[in-house]
């Protein structure tokens, strides 16, 4: 082979190559693209199978206890309102202790509901440097008239925000799934 003919197929597969390299990045953009729109998808389709499944327990007469996701009756649930504040590790230094006051709004079924108030005022190890408890935990029983909460503080029913409550975990819906005949998640 000549230098010549050389040269030329040099160039031509350089040519190639640089066609092929701009397919690949086309193709992988396209294809971050598409990644991007199933992940989408799925998220959107998880809310919506969450609502669904909540519709489903809800035609029932059920619902679920936001401590142990136990399937129970309506009725038997109880909103409780939980107060905590804990040792923020974020903000914790040697000698800085930082702390965060945290507020959910519970439903929980009977066996939770009598561990909740075995906790309630529940304080942790004294901390002599911050000169304050570490933790705090305080559980009051709510009630849901129209749409505000309120809190029953020492006897008192109080106004309280309304927290969002948790939402059933994608394991409770999947353990319902086959039994119910249910949608099935996307795996």
């Amino acid at each position: 082979m000549t230098h010549e003919a050389m040269a030329t197929e040099l160039l031509a597969k350089r040519e190639q190559a640089k066609m092929i390299a701009q397919d690949v990045k086309q193709t992988s953009r396209l294809l971050s693209a598409k990644k991007l729109a199933l992940e989408q998808a799925i998220t959107e389709y998880d809310a919506i199978r969450i609502e669904f499944f909540k519709k489903e327990l809800q035609a029932r007469g059920v619902t679920w206890c936001t401590y142990c996701s136990k399937v129970i009756p309506e009725a038997e649930a109880q909103l409780l309102l939980v107060e905590l504040n804990v040792e923020d590790a974020s903000l914790s230094g040697a000698t800085v202790y930082g702390h965060r006051d945290i507020s959910l709004l519970q439903r929980a079924c009977h066996t939770c509901r009598v561990l909740a108030a075995e906790n309630h005022e529940w304080m942790a190890v004294y901390n002599s440097v911050a000169h304050e408890f570490e933790s705090r935990c305080e559980v009051f029983r709510v009630e849901k008239r129209n749409d505000d909460y309120y809190a029953n503080k020492d006897g008192n029913w109080v106004k309280i925000e309304s927290y969002p409550l948790a939402e059933p975990s994608i394991q409770l819906i999947d353990r319902f799934t086959e039994e119910w005949q249910l949608p099935s998640g996307i795996k």
